[in-house]
């Protein structure tokens, strides 16, 4: 054989090892939603951890998810990376994103506990069940079932956690077991923002994390038969806000008169400040809304009144809304409304509302009031429509 033929074989033989193929990217999914109450939190809707079906009790107040990492680790009796070892990362900020665009939101996660289920030696000779646990970790639960021997693990530093590593208490020297590790699961901390300062709508974002050696997951020294060289953890929050006016019967009709009636005017009395109707409502909102208003007729940025003879004059319209709701972090007061959707005001919550008392204001001014009674005995009308608009 030549030497180009040589060459040619060995590069082909190279091409060959690179093909092997490489650990898997893993995923696990963390959800949670909102759907109005007055708790004002987040339901977990994760499916429970495999470790739940025997620690239930330890599962009952916690937020758990399983994480789908396997391994063989070789536990010798020599450096603490050689014992059964792990390391898990620390708290994480993560971004999510409304899928409707145009808003994010933070939330801020760190893991609490850890569990496994492990094969291997008999139980007497595991490291993880006649064992002493030591480094940023307590022993919160173990079991053995042979072949099988389990465990839960609590983080002592969930922010930036040390390292936890266990050994048998009876291991000789020359202590050396093989143990596969499956069905981990943690427990962990998942503060999110105040729902009702959220927009309705589906929220996503992900943390991606390593694993291996000096990795965000590290299993010390000895591994094989890792199964990922990453996870993932998708997050995904479902906001669905409660939404509910009530107006009393015959809101739909304003009649707009002078304080105390007419008759101080029909016995010769001064032209009215201005003709008003107040129309309360109650309301309910777990969330942020829009509002704003379409009229009839339309007088610059104000609706108008106006009689069969084409007569005009306007009429403005002003909101007032619980105090849980703040319009550009100020309460809302007898806040004129804009007209048209483009113009709309975006409201905001502070706390959830439940049934809570606002007010429409509607008002003709008293230079108006004059123009009016120039054509006495004539009816003036319009239709204004105030639009409540939660779907944001």
């Amino acid at each position: 054989m030549n030497c180009f033929k040589q060459l040619r074989c060995m590069l082909l033989a190279g091409v060959t090892m690179l093909m092997v193929p490489a650990a898997d990217a893993l995923e696990a999914t963390i959800s949670a939603r909102y759907v109005g109450g007055a708790s004002a939190k987040f339901e977990n809707t994760t499916p429970p951890a495999a470790f739940c079906e025997r620690w239930a009790s330890f599962c009952r107040n916690r937020e758990v998810v399983d994480l789908p990492i396997t391994y063989v680790k070789d536990v010798i009796e020599a450096d603490i990376r050689d014992q059964y070892y792990m390391k898990l990362p620390g708290r994480r900020q993560v971004d999510v994103f409304r899928d409707q665009g145009g808003e994010s939101h933070t939330l801020d996660f760190e893991f609490t506990a850890v569990s496994q289920r492990t094969s291997g030696p008999p139980y007497s000779n595991s490291p993880v069940y006649n064992s002493v646990l030591a480094g940023g970790c307590t022993k919160a639960a173990t079991f053995a079932n042979p072949p099988w021997v389990g465990f839960i693990w609590e983080v002592t530093t969930p922010q930036s956690p040390a390292a936890c590593y266990s050994r048998n208490t009876r291991a000789q020297p020359d202590y050396h077991a093989v143990v596969t590790a499956v069905d981990m699961g943690v427990s962990y901390n998942l503060i999110m923002p105040a729902p009702y300062r959220m927009k309705p709508g589906i929220y996503r974002g992900s943390a991606t994390y390593t694993i291996g050696p000096g990795g965000d997951f590290d299993f010390g020294n000895g591994v094989s038969q890792l199964n990922g060289n990453s996870l993932t953890i998708n997050f995904v929050l479902d906001v669905q806000h409660a939404f509910f006016f009530d107006f009393p019967p015959g809101s739909d009709r304003a009649v707009l008169e002078p304080r105390g009636g007419w008759q101080n005017w029909l016995s010769g009395g001064a032209v009215p400040q201005r003709l008003y109707r107040d129309l309360p409502f109650k309301l309910s909102s777990t969330g942020p809304f829009k509002v704003y208003k379409l009229c009839q007729y339309d007088v610059g940025m104000l609706c108008g009144l106006r009689t069969d003879n084409g007569d005009q004059v306007p009429v403005q319209l002003a909101l007032s809304l619980p105090a849980g709701i703040q319009y550009q972090g100020r309460p809302v007061e007898r806040l004129p409304l804009p007209t048209g959707r483009v113009q709309a005001l975006q409201f905001d919550a502070v706390t959830t509302t439940l049934n809570r008392p606002g007010q429409l204001h509607f008002e003709v001014g008293k230079d108006d009031v004059r123009a009016m009674l120039a054509h006495a005995g004539s009816t003036y009308t319009g239709q204004v429509t105030v639009v409540f608009d939660a779907e944001l």
